[in-house]
């Protein structure tokens, strides 16, 4: 394994500034109840025991000007509590989580009959095939399409379409299969965040490998994917070394992987009008703060997240987001030291603020004309959003000891992914689903993983890529013998 960060894990790991330790982007991952996606993936690649997953419920507390919800994870408790704040709206909500529920029970067996449940999943196909209705309907539409046949009122669409954030695109244009499997495997399989947070999870990767026999090469930046014979052959690195190999699989973003690492010259003339076609999703923008005080009395019991926004028309929301106006775009305030006791020392907290800035604004942030000026111009905007989530965290300013902020530049910087994309390819229903790049690529031998790739952004997600690259791997070795 060739990384050309000094540690594993790319977006999925933390860092450190004196005492407090900071998670890069997961807020949480899902799908690690018993029988859950995320934890049946963790065991086949051994590393569900080394890690320590805590179980979030209610899931996060969502606050409008005139409104304020805690989100329970349990979907039955959610769809009550949704029933009783929007009675008017009681069947449609019924409606909705019975489709909610069918797609989570067909998409299970699609699962099944590409996994380990082949036999038994093929034979639910064959014998019950009007269970894959729902995913037939919704398999090409946005979210704002499936919530149309289900809800009517804007504020109840606002609220239940909250975590089309964490899909980086507005209700009107991401795919609602996207969004109905996230919310699925949050809402059905479990709401987690983990002690050592996230970076917890990319160690207990790289130790499986190391375990295995592998090797990992650490600040080892790749700058050529070597085609001999019309096949993928080598890889060459920043310091001219070469590694031969059966095998390629590019965890690097899809751009870069086959206009810089591959070259054009070696793909067909559809595939690169493909990749050209295609936009780049959205990019973070975070404020990382060590404070030394204790905010847990600001958070509801078992909640470490607020999610706040400005209003309940959401196309709105993600227009302040492409004009960069931080004093109105949608932020979240997490307060990790209440999930990881790893965090913060005792009596103090790691707060994060997070939203999405766009990556050109201001002139590119200032950043050609001189660093003082780009730096002064995020801290700018980390102020703002230090104001709004003092409406919450009374006086958090003045308790700041640590402050680091992460704008679409830094995010570039660090993962090389264009833009500071956290999403890889933007989630709307054109690029979505099996929309987007497979695993397999059109040169033999080169394969791909992570978020430019089926099933699509989200840490879960990605890990899947990577187990299906290796699978994939594994058939053409069986077929090949």
């Amino acid at each position: 394994v060739l990384e050309r960060h000094s540690k594993v894990g790319g977006y999925m790991t933390n860092f450190k500034r004196g005492p407090y330790t900071f998670e890069v982007s997961l807020h949480a991952m899902d799908g690690l109840n018993r029988d859950g996606w995320t934890r049946s993936i963790f065991e086949e690649l051994g590393i569900m025991e080394k890690v320590k997953p805590v179980k979030l419920d209610p899931m996060y507390r969502t606050v409008y000007p005139d409104f304020t919800l805690d989100i329970p994870a349990d979907p039955s408790a959610y769809k009550e509590l949704l029933k009783k704040q929007f009675p008017a709206e009681a069947k449609g909500i019924d409606r909705l989580f019975k489709t909610m529920e069918g797609i989570n029970r067909a998409m299970s067996v699609l699962t099944g009959a590409l996994g380990q449940n082949r036999s038994q999943a093929l034979k639910t196909m064959l014998l019950k095939p009007w269970i894959f209705w729902p995913v037939l309907k919704y398999w090409n539409a946005t979210l704002t399409e499936l919530m149309n046949d289900f809800i009517h009122d804007q504020k109840l669409a606002a609220v239940f379409t909250q975590l089309s954030g964490f899909a980086g695109n507005e209700p009107d244009q991401v795919s609602a299969m996207f969004f109905t499997m996230m919310w699925n495997s949050y809402h059905f399989g479990g709401y987690y965040y983990f002690v050592g947070g996230s970076q917890a999870v990319a160690d207990a990767l790289a130790e499986v490998i190391k375990e295995n026999g592998g090797e990992i090469k650490l600040d080892t930046l790749v700058t050529k994917i070597v085609i001999a014979n019309g096949k993928a052959a080598a890889v060459r690195t920043e310091d001219g070394s070469e590694y031969r190999c059966r095998y390629v699989v590019s965890n690097a973003n899809a751009p870069d992987t086959f206009f810089k690492l591959v070259g054009r010259e070696y793909l067909p003339e559809d595939y690169v009008r493909k990749l050209e076609k295609m936009t780049i999703g959205m990019s973070p923008f975070v404020v990382y703060l060590g404070v030394k005080h204790d905010y847990r009395d600001q958070f509801p019991p078992g909640v470490h997240e607020i999610m706040v926004t400005e209003s309940y028309d959401q196309h709105e929301n993600f227009e302040y987001y492409r004009e960069g106006i931080p004093e109105k775009i949608s932020f979240a305030i997490a307060d990790y030291s209440l999930v990881d006791p790893t965090a913060a020392p005792p009596g103090k907290s790691v707060i994060c603020l997070t939203s999405m800035m766009p990556y050109d604004w201001k002139d590119g942030w200032h950043e050609q004309e001189s660093y003082a000026k780009y730096k002064a111009l995020k801290e700018e905007v980390a102020r703002v959003l230090v104001r709004r989530a003092e409406n919450y965290l009374p006086d958090l300013s003045k308790h700041i000891e640590v402050m680091e902020v992460g704008s679409p530049r830094t995010m570039e910087h660090f993962t090389l992914n264009p833009k500071g994309s956290i999403f890889g390819w933007d989630t709307i229903a054109e690029q979505s689903m099996l929309k987007r790049l497979k695993q397999e690529t059109p040169i033999p031998n080169l394969y791909l993983a992570g978020a430019w790739t089926f099933p699509g952004p989200g840490q879960s997600a990605v890990i899947s890529s990577g187990l299906m690259a290796g699978q994939k791997i594994l058939a053409a070795e069986k077929k090949a013998r």
